[in-house]
């Protein structure tokens, strides 16, 4: 996972992400919970980026801590935290190893964050420090892209059009040996050029579920993304929940 992800986009992130529907995420994830009959009181959000989903979480009076491996994207987090006076816990740390020294009663990773850990020890050790994190009966709630998403090309994306204020150009290249796919982004913003270089690694629903269990997880359940469906050999996102035994 490279350190240099979201550093140049981070100021320009909350633009890219308009079309994007929070607030469905918001309740799709608010039904994983009333499947799993859970109501947690303080929340997790894992790699939360600039901290869209934990506003949306706070203002619902949930407690909420979120963190990134980013420190410009959780730069910006705080800032939209103190505009909108919410009080929201923001740290700059690795789900590989991270330490918050509390208990949450749910935890939940959302837009693919966890792909970006292309090594599945890495991902095996996030999913150990999540567990660390939460008491018996803890609701872990997270998506991820699958290979067919890769093989399908969904990272090739551009909006060029001039009236757009970022304007970008996305083409990403998979490996189906490894697993792993290297997306080279182009952005502009009002004229001005940046580049960043993204690697995710697409994991099988069969790989997850197994370090799931091995990490203490229990009633693991996987649904093709935003609905209750069981995932299809053409389903581009997955999304897990699971309760800590």
């Amino acid at each position: 996972m490279s350190e240099q992800s979201f550093g140049a986009v981070a100021p320009y992130y909350d633009e890219l992400m308009k079309p994007v529907p929070y607030r469905m995420w918001v309740g799709y994830y608010m039904l994983l919970l009333a499947q799993q009959e859970v109501r947690p009181r303080k929340i997790l959000d894992v790699a939360c980026g600039t901290g869209t989903m934990c506003q949306m979480l706070a203002a619902e009076n949930y407690q909420v801590t979120g963190f990134d491996l980013s420190p410009a994207m959780i730069e910006e987090a705080r800032l939209k935290a103190r505009r909108r006076h919410l009080e929201i816990r923001y740290e700059v740390a690795d789900a590989r190893d991270f330490e918050l020294c509390d208990t949450y009663e749910g935890a939940l990773s959302f837009f693919d964050s966890l792909n970006n850990l292309t090594d599945p020890n890495d991902l095996f050790l996030a999913i150990q420090r999540v567990a660390a994190h939460l008491p018996p009966g803890g609701s872990f709630i997270f998506d991820l892209n699958t290979a067919y998403a890769f093989e399908a090309r969904l990272f090739d994306q551009k909006n060029l059009r001039k009236n757009s204020k970022l304007q970008y150009d996305w083409s990403g290249e998979y490996d189906p040996a490894t697993q792993i796919i290297d997306v080279n982004m182009k952005f502009w913003y009002q004229g001005e050029f940046f580049q960043e270089h993204h690697r995710q690694r697409a994991y099988g629903e069969e790989e997850v579920r197994e370090m799931l269990a091995e990490a203490g997880f229990e009633s693991i359940r996987a649904y093709e993304s935003y609905s209750l469906n069981p995932p299809r050999f053409k389903s581009d996102r997955l999304h897990y929940s699971a309760l800590r035994s």
